[in-house]
């Protein structure tokens, strides 16, 4: 669906009238059926792997951790995770905008390839350096994240002060260059406006190796700058999913921090899909609820297995869900 901004920043509008939105739902999941399916896909991760040295933190974040995870408790995580037939895991947390991840980062991947046959995904933020990419792609990696958040430079320099938005969008150049598949993030309800979330799904056009968006929903957390900012609604969520799956249409748009279990629904019904987070590692033990299986690893390390929560929130639905890896991920 060609689209300018001006008729997509309209469509946007519009959809806030439910009546309107369900035509555009409609739409964008039709879009999604013929370009990649309706076979959902499990993944896994863990944010925190890496330490953060952004200065100043972050407006709104508390997932930051302060130490390396350690690499012996990393491949026992890895190793109950890819028992339970999971075949993807996302390397996540940290950014450190004087390189210095780079060497630890590929010392890691060759571990993990050496004990591990994970599918792995990179996520430090804008560490990487162009070098890095290339050696990422020789060693087998999946998939380099660059989460731009919000495209608004006003609205990013607010929320991140630390950090640079201009070297997030030059990684998804580098792996444009390196010829490697990279993701990205957008963060809604940063206070970004309409024509900021429009012209940013249309500046991610420019990437031929993107292969995945992932939406953020903002939540405020206490003790933060940002904790009396309101909570980003669903619907909102939802009317960007539809948008971002009419402007790139041969995407996967998947869920990302700030969203539940619950608003998997609603994503879906609004052109989501495919991959969706069903394991992951915790660094403190989980409440007890039905659905959920905890298994033990280390002192302070546990993997969180909710698929069978996030099927029975499917059910009706018909979807199939399933280990396996799209033929986009694994060719």
């Amino acid at each position: 669906m060609d689209l300018t901004i001006e008729q997509a920043l309209v469509i946007l509008q519009d959809a806030r009238d439910p009546r309107n939105a369900y035509k555009i739902f409609q739409q964008a999941s039709e879009i999604r059926d013929r370009t990649i399916g309706r076979r959902l896909w499990w993944t896994s991760g863990s944010g925190g792997i890496f330490p953060c040295r952004i200065t100043p933190r972050c407006s709104y974040c508390t997932f930051c951790a302060d130490e390396m995870f350690p690499i012996d408790t990393l491949l026992k995580a890895l190793e109950q995770i890819e028992s339970l037939g999971i075949q993807q895991f996302h390397i996540s947390g940290g950014t450190d905008l004087n390189g210095g991840f780079n060497e630890p980062l590929l010392e890691m991947v060759r571990i993990i390839k050496a004990h591990s046959g994970l599918q792995l995904e990179i996520n430090l933020g804008p560490s990487l350096k162009k070098e890095t990419v290339e050696e990422l792609k020789k060693l087998g990696i999946d998939s380099i994240t660059s989460s731009l958040e919000c495209n608004a430079s006003e609205v990013f320099s607010r929320a991140k002060p630390g950090d640079s938005l201009e070297r997030r969008q030059e990684l998804l150049q580098f792996c444009d260059d390196a010829n490697i598949p990279s993701r990205s993030m957008m963060l809604v309800g940063l206070g970004e406006t309409d024509r900021d979330k429009i012209e940013h799904l249309f500046f991610l056009q420019r990437f031929r190796k993107l292969y995945q968006l992932r939406i953020s929903r903002f939540k405020p957390f206490p003790g933060t700058a940002y904790q009396n900012n309101p909570r980003c609604s669903p619907w909102e969520t939802a009317l960007v999913t539809a948008m971002a799956r009419l402007i790139l249409p041969n995407i996967e748009i998947s869920l990302a921090a700030g969203n539940s279990s619950d608003d998997i629904p609603l994503w879906y019904m609004a052109g989501g899909g495919n991959q969706l987070l069903g394991v992951s590692i915790a660094k403190k033990a989980p409440p007890t609820v039905p659905d959920v299986d905890i298994y033990e690893i280390g002192e302070n390390a546990f993997v969180v297995d909710k698929r069978k929560q996030v099927e029975r929130i499917l059910e009706g639905m018909k979807l199939e869900i399933s280990n396996q890896l799209p033929d986009h991920q694994t060719s």
